[in-house]
């Protein structure tokens, strides 16, 4: 018998140890960069890694997830996440401590995209009539994650940063015990009677083509400004009594609590009504944010903007493609999130890094220019070389004078925040493309959700459903 509530807790709790994984790791992002000398490209890296390696597991067990069964898929998740924990802890004992932390890192995000392919279509299916309301709450998980881990990260202090990373085995744990026994229930395209024909000919329809495209820039303005936002405030808010971690921490408390009220909210505007107005708040709160310097009101209030708008953005978006193309099964509710998690990990963290380090090179050599050779490595380039920077070089900043060192931090802090504006760019862009897809949808008389019609549970769908 399949027991739906301890299946829905117990893949929340697992979606709580992939956000582990990833709060821990941007809550260390700058220890690492300071104790190994890493540069801010270094740092994007490492921090991409952290859902690089989602897509590829994500999108192969979609595939083969209702040959190997559940089971399976989420006993090799608890081995992939204890193992990322033992890798990385190994850093700075065993070889380049930059490919350690990467390989680590990388392994988590494999781990990720395990637990992903399993509880997402499973909640659809436990749930078909309430699928975004559902996924919401699943998702609650994620920045639930991140307020837990969070906080215990500011909580054990100077503990040493293989502990923290050690944590992340403590919810495994707890997902494992809950979830690798239990009976599973049927996807819903597999009772249907859906075949894997049906399911991969709906990946070409023009909506879920059009999905795609959008999730790139849902993923940058999401994942990609959580993996750098504790960075980038670690200079910011130095000089104030606030861990900079706060901030990230604050605004997924923000997620976790709007995510329980998805439901009402989509009843009243509808997915993509929802996913507009996310868009358009979250570009006024990286803007704000961007602009805020240390002032720690301004920093919180612009904080609660973004947070406002990213909330919805990556269940609702599920919930739209589960609805919309029920037939495309496992595959299509997460090869959307794997797109997402490629392009976070691919291009996010790399190309936040890169715009924070080519804007910390020319601010240095335009407001401290007596000092940009001394405190400046070699030139290098980032994205396929097409931007040009000199990292800066924390040990020639440490033997500078205090007034000098208080003016390349300020310097560094302001450049760091500047990158956040340029995100903004793709919420904008993300709010014209909801819009647009609004007024088709108006135009065809709404949006509504799709249903598997009896000939679909015959297996007789010969492609997808309309558009």
């Amino acid at each position: 018998m399949v027991n739906k509530n301890r299946l829905f807790v117990g893949s929340i709790i697992a979606l709580v140890a992939t956000s582990f994984g990833f709060v821990i790791r941007a809550g260390l992002l700058f220890e690492w960069g300071t104790e190994f000398n890493l540069s801010g490209v270094e740092l994007g890296w490492i921090t991409g890694a952290g859902v690089l390696g989602f897509p590829l597991t994500i999108i192969l067990f979609s595939l083969i997830i209702d040959k190997i069964g559940y089971h399976t898929s989420i006993r090799i998740a608890c081995a992939g996440h204890v193992l990322s924990a033992l890798v990385t802890i190994c850093a700075g004992h065993i070889g380049d401590p930059f490919w350690v932390l990467y390989i680590g890192t990388f392994i988590l995000a494999l781990a990720n995209g395990i637990v992903e392919a399993v509880i997402n279509p499973a909640v659809a299916t436990l749930y078909p009539e309430s699928k975004t309301h559902h996924l919401n709450i699943l998702h609650a998980g994620w920045p639930g994650g991140l307020v837990l881990g969070g906080v215990l990260l500011i909580a054990v202090g100077d503990i040493g940063w293989r502990w923290q990373v050690a944590f992340v085995i403590l919810p495994t744990l707890v997902y494992g015990w809950m979830l690798v026994r239990e009976t599973w229930p049927v996807q819903e395209r597999v009772a249907a009677g859906v075949g894997y024909g049906g399911m991969l000919r709906t990946m070409y329809h023009p909506l879920f083509l059009i999905l795609l495209v959008i999730m790139v820039p849902l993923a940058i303005t999401e994942l990609g400004t959580d993996s750098w936002i504790t960075a980038l405030m670690t200079s910011v808010l130095s000089n104030t009594p606030v861990h900079p971690l706060w901030v990230l921490v604050y605004t997924s408390a923000i997620m976790f609590v709007l995510r329980f009220f998805a439901g009402p909210i989509v009843h009243r505007i509808n997915p993509l009504g929802l996913l507009a107005c996310s868009a358009g708040i979250a570009c006024i709160g990286l803007v704000l944010l961007s602009q805020a310097g240390s002032v720690l009101w301004y920093v919180f209030l612009a904080a609660t903007c973004y947070g406002l708008g990213k909330t919805f953005f990556w269940p609702t978006t599920l919930g739209v493609v589960s609805e919309r193309f029920p037939q495309g099964g496992a595959m299509t509710i997460n090869t959307i999130a794997g797109v997402g998690m490629l392009a976070a990990g691919a291009l996010g963290g790399p190309i936040i890094g890169a715009i924070q380090d080519n804007s910390i090179t020319n601010q240095v050599q335009e407001q401290v220019t007596e000092l940009s050779d001394e405190i400046l490595g070699e030139e290098r380039t980032a994205l396929l070389g097409t931007v040009p920077y000199r990292p800066l070089n924390d040990d020639a900043v440490a033997m500078l004078p205090e007034e000098d060192q208080e003016r390349v931090v300020a310097v560094q802090s302001a450049a760091s925040q500047l990158a956040l504006k340029t995100v903004a760019w793709f919420p904008a862009f993300m709010f014209v493309c909801y819009v647009l897809l609004i007024l088709y949808f108006r135009s065809k008389g709404g949006y509504k959700a799709i249903e598997l019609k009896a000939e679909e549970e015959t297996g007789g769908v010969e492609g997808p459903a309309e558009f």
